[in-house]
C-alpha cells in the first residue's frame, strides 16, 4: 500500500475538497483525484460522493478512515523506533581467526552489518588460548569462534559449529614423502597461540625433530603468498586452501602421521544483556 495514496486520502475525507487536499499535501489537484482512484480500485468500493461543490465520504470510505489511520500511525510508530535504534550504539566484540572471517563469514558478517547499522563491530585476537574464555566469561567479549581440541567451560554456552581437517601443503608436488623429511624444510607457520601451529608443533616435540628454518607470519594470506612463491611446507585447514589445491598453485603432502580434527566452536556467555547478539550468531553462524 502506498502511503501517499492513504495520506491523499485522509486529507481529503476532512477538507472534502480535492483543491484544498491538493493545496495542503502540496501535490497537484490531478494527483490526489489519481490516489484516490487508484485507492478505491484497488479496495473495489466508491469512497466519495463526488459533488457538485465538494465531495462526501461513502459509507464504506467513512468506515475505511480509522484503518488507514492506523496504517499511518503505524508507520509513523515504525520510523520513529527505526530512528532510536540508529541513534542507539551497540557495541559487540568478537574473538575470531582471520581465515574464518576471510573464507567463511566475510559475507554473512557484511551482509548483517548493512541491515544493522548501528552495530559497532570489533575484531579481536583468536589464538587458542584460555584468555579468551575468560574475556567471554568476564564480558571483555561479546562472542568467540574458537578453533581448538577440545572446548571446556561449563559456565558458557558452546555451540559447535564445523570440524577442521588440517593437511601438509607446499608448492610442488612431492611423492613419498617420509615424516623425518620434514626436518629438512623451511616450516611457515602463523603467530604463537594459533591453534594450526600448535598442532605442528607437537608433532615436532613427539618425534624430537629439529627445524631446518621456521618463518613465523601475522596472517594467513601473508602466508600463503610466500608458500605458494617460495620453498617451505605449512599446515593448515583444508577449507583455507580449497581453491588452491584445486587449482594445483599448491598441493598436499601425504604424510603418515595422525593429526586430529580441530572443532571450531561458539563460545557466548549466556548473561549477556546484549539482545542483538542473538541475531547476530542465528543470522551468521547457524
Amino acid at each position: 500500500m502506498n502511503l501517499n495514496i492513504l495520506k491523499s486520502f485522509l486529507v481529503t475525507s476532512e477538507t472534502k475538497n480535492l483543491t484544498k487536499a491538493s493545496e495542503l499535501l502540496n501535490y497537484s489537484q490531478s494527483t490526489v483525484s489519481t490516489h484516490i482512484e487508484k485507492l478505491e480500485k484497488q479496495l473495489d468500493v466508491k469512497l466519495f460522493y463526488r459533488k457538485k461543490y465538494g465531495m462526501e465520504l461513502t459509507e464504506e470510505g467513512l468506515a475505511y478512515v480509522k484503518y488507514a489511520k492506523v496504517i499511518l500511525d503505524s508507520n509513523s510508530e515504525y520510523e520513529r523506533e527505526i530512528k532510536g535504534l540508529y541513534n542507539k550504539k551497540v557495541n559487540i566484540s568478537i574473538n575470531m581467526q582471520e581465515s574464518q572471517y576471510l573464507y567463511r563469514y566475510y559475507n554473512k558478517i557484511s551482509e548483517w552489518l548493512a541491515e544493522h547499522p548501528y552495530v559497532n563491530l570489533k575484531f579481536k585476537s583468536a589464538h587458542s588460548n584460555f584468555y579468551i574464555k575468560e574475556e567471554i566469561a568476564n564480558f571483555k567479549s561479546d562472542i568467540s569462534l574458537i578453533t581448538d581440541e577440545k572446548i571446556i567451560n561449563s559456565n558458557l554456552t558452546a555451540i559447535p559449529i564445523t570440524e577442521e581437517r588440517l593437511i601438509f601443503v607446499t608448492n610442488k608436488d612431492m611423492k613419498d614423502f617420509k615424516l623425518n623429511d620434514i626436518q629438512n624444510h623451511t616450516l611457515l607457520v602463523t603467530e604463537k597461540g594459533c591453534s594450526y601451529r600448535e598442532q605442528l608443533e607437537k608433532i615436532l616435540y613427539k618425534y624430537s625433530f629439529s627445524t631446518k628454518q621456521m618463518i613465523e607470519f601475522l596472517g594467513i594470506e601473508s602466508l600463503k603468498k610466500h608458500l605458494k612463491n617460495s620453498d617451505g611446507i605449512a599446515l593448515l585447514p583444508e577449507f583455507i586452501v580449497a581453491d588452491e589445491l584445486q587449482n594445483k598453485s599448491l598441493f598436499q603432502i601425504d604424510i603418515d602421521v595422525d593429526i586430529p580434527n580441530l572443532e571450531t566452536t561458539l563460545i557466548i556467555n549466556p548473561e549477556s544483556s546484549k539482545q542483538v547478539l542473538e541475531s547476530f550468531v542465528k543470522d551468521v553462524f547457524l
